[in-house]
This record gives structure tokens, sequence and C-alpha cells, in this order.
């Protein structure tokens, strides 16, 4: 039974500014969930508020969180069905700050059954490749992060893109010279094309063997995502369109992406996540699982999930590479490009605010 829940509102500087097409930020700001039950046992989570992607705040997710803990005090911790409906009945939306309290149950789960995570959810493999980010930046910081990342000993890059035809095809022009042609590469817009547009420079960066565009057009207009996806010689993944099971169907029906990118913070956590891979698993999907700007409790969240489930094929899983501090330890590591686990119970990892 849950006998305690705490959530703590977290800020940490970050390494250096992060931008993308609609924003730029140079802080993280997020919040960690703690919750304890009656036979002794205890997991973390954390939701990451991002309001041009989940339409959640601070403020909002501070007071979701209020509300959801007089909810679920008191809850069966192992009834994750009752838990999620008792959620869903008390506050609209607000899936970050549910996937902060969906992970620290499931962290509670690995813990009392002895297992990490990703056994629990299937234990389909001890590595997954990540990739590491190019921001819109200039186009030297992009080579030289393109070289920091294959110091690294990474096997994959994400360019972002978003400053216009011309400079965008010499950014990833610039990046596949510096890593070469061993490098999985792919392109994410951040849904700031056109179809049209989008098309245009699908055509014009096809030549540098790019693994797929990721979100090319904006997020409600499907149509636009399908129109690039049926002429695109490129594959495309559909990202911000999609945040729980229902977009996937969506997306599946009108055959509008060739892959879909999972984020835990849009899904509302671990559980509605799997249930998103099985349905693109159905349709013949493969899924990314990606991240927010977030601490490595998240990220190693998704790691676990990436890890446990067959139909996940990429792995975009480095938010926590841009903060100035860890409040954990045992999280995700990289090994030879590949994110791994530490192999203790649930999450593998322990946290200390005070870091």
């Amino acid at each position: 039974m849950i006998s305690g829940f705490d959530y703590f509102r977290l800020d940490i500087p970050m390494v250096k500014e992060f931008r993308i097409s609609f924003e730029s930020t140079s802080s993280y700001q997020g919040f960690l969930v703690r919750i304890r039950t009656d036979d002794g046992f205890e997991g973390w989570g954390e939701g990451v508020p991002t309001p041009l992607i989940t339409g959640e705040t601070m403020g909002s997710a501070e007071f979701a969180l209020s509300m959801l803990k007089g909810a679920v005090t008191g809850m069966d911790d192992a009834s994750s069905e009752s838990i999620w409906d008792a959620m869903q009945q008390t506050v609209r939306g607000e899936y970050a700050a549910k996937c902060a309290i969906d992970t620290a149950l499931w962290d509670i789960t690995g813990r009392r059954s002895g297992m990490p995570l990703s056994r629990l959810l299937g234990g389909f493999r001890q590595g997954i490749a990540t990739s590491y980010t190019i921001d819109l930046g200039t186009l030297a910081e992009a080579e030289t992060m393109a070289q920091e990342f294959m110091d690294l000993g990474l096997k994959a890059v994400k360019v972002k893109l978003g400053r216009g035809m011309a400079e965008d095809y010499e950014r990833v022009k610039t990046v596949r010279q510096k890593v070469g042609g061993d490098m999985t590469l792919y392109v994410d817009f951040n849904q700031s094309y056109s179809a049209k547009k989008a098309i245009e420079l699908s055509q014009k960066i096809h030549k540098f063997e790019i693994e797929f565009l990721e979100q090319p057009t904006r997020a409600d207009d499907i149509s636009s995502l399908k129109f690039v996806r049926d002429r695109s010689s490129i594959p495309v993944m559909a990202d911000e369109s999609v945040h729980g099971p229902e977009d996937a169907l969506r997306i599946i029906r009108m055959e509008a992406a060739d892959m879909i990118n999972l984020k835990l913070m849009k899904s509302g956590g671990i559980s509605r996540g799997r249930q998103l891979i099985e349905i693109a698993e159905a349709a013949g999907l493969p899924v990314m699982i990606g991240c927010m700007v977030e601490t490595k409790i998240a990220t190693t969240a998704g790691t676990h999930l990436a890890l446990g489930m067959k139909n996940v094929k990429y792995a975009d899983l480095d938010g926590y590479t841009s903060l100035k501090r860890d409040v954990t330890t045992n999280g995700v590591t990289v090994v030879n490009g590949e994110n791994r686990v530490s192999g203790l119970p649930g999450l593998g990892l322990e946290v200390d605010l005070s870091r």
C-alpha cells in the first residue's frame, strides 16, 4: 500500500544553452517523486513539464501532483490499472506528472521482485545504441560536437534542423563529412517545415544516408505528415504528433509515418509507453524511445523500457548529458556507444538531492 508520497522541485543549470527550432533553454526544471509503501519499499520517478510539447507548466504540474498525491495515497501499489484510472479521474492530461508517479511505482515493483525493470519489461537486450543531439548552433559548433561524439564512441547522431533550407543542408553535410559513413545519422525538424519544403530538403540530403526524418511538419497536421511520408525517399518518424496509444492508432490508420518516437513524458510513463510500443509493433512500425532534457532518473527509466521490448529499434536517451550535476548514483551509463543499466533491482539507482 502507498503510505508515503513526496515530490520535490528541481532546478539544475545546463552545461550550455540547448537550441531547437521553437525554443532555447539554459536550465532544467522538473519534479522528482518519491513513493513509499507500508512494507518498506521506496521508488523514484521524474516529471518534466514542457509547455510547447506536453502543454504543462511547472505550476500546473505541481498542482497536479498535489491532487494526485491525495488520490493514490492509501491505494495498493501493485494495482497499476486502478492507480492509473484514479489518476485519470483526478486530473485531465498532465502526463509528465503522471509519468513521475508511474515510474516510481515501477521502481518499487522491480525492487520488490529483486529484478531490474528491463527484465520485468521483457529483457530483450542488454544494451541499445543511443544517439546524442547536435542542436541549432553554428556550423562550427556542429562540427565540434560531431567530433566530441565520435571521441565518445557513439554509433548514432541526431541533427536538429529549423534554420532554413540552405543552412540546414550545410549542417547535415558538415556532420556527415565529419563522422564518416559508419555512424547512423538522422535529422529532427521539430515541426519547423511545411510539407513541400520538407520533401525538397529530404531530396537534397538523401545522399548523406539519412536514417529517418523526425517530425518534419506541425504536430497537429497529420495530413501534412502523411504527405511527406508518401513522397519522401527517407523514412518519416512521428514525434510531437504522438503522445499516447490513441495517437499511435491515428498515425497507423492514416499511414502517416514509418515509425514513432515515444517519450515517457508525453505518454505518461512506462505503463502507457508499453501499450504504445505493442500497438506500433502490431502495425509493423518500429519505435524510438526519446527524452526531454531530464535527469538520469527518467533517462534510466526510458533505457529500461528500450532494453526490455523488442520493437524498440532506436534510442535517443541523452537528456541528462546537458546538466551540470547528477542527483543519482548507479544510473544509466554509456558503454561503447550503448546505454546500459546497472542490473540492480528496479531502476537500479539511488537519489541524493543534496548532490
